[in-house]
């Protein structure tokens, strides 16, 4: 089993939810923006860290503006329309790299 309080786990909210219409992560369910659910699960596992990519700009900083961060370090992607595999490599970079946002 893996013990969370060593493990870092990484968001991927760059997407452009392109196939949901866009603005996927901000839309409301139940209450809260789409991502807030994500963020909350991820909040009681315990991991040591973790890392939310979102996009650049004025997406980001919608995203940013909607949800409730607790310790959770964002990081923006410049340039995720080159892909999933870009937030990957940002993220995974950003892990053990400082404190949270």
């Amino acid at each position: 089993m893996i013990e969370p309080g060593r493990v870092g786990a990484i968001v991927l909210a760059a997407g452009a939810g392109s196939r949901f219409g866009g603005g996927k992560l901000i839309a409301p369910l139940l209450d809260r923006p789409v991502l807030q659910h994500v963020l909350d699960a991820v909040a009681t596992v315990g991991f040591r860290e973790v890392v939310c990519v979102v996009p650049g700009g004025p997406a980001g900083e919608a995203i940013e503006g909607a949800c409730r961060w607790r310790a959770e370090r964002i990081v923006r992607n410049p340039r995720p329309e080159r892909g999933l595999s870009s937030s990957v490599r940002l993220g995974i970079g950003a892990l053990g790299q400082g404190s949270a946002a």
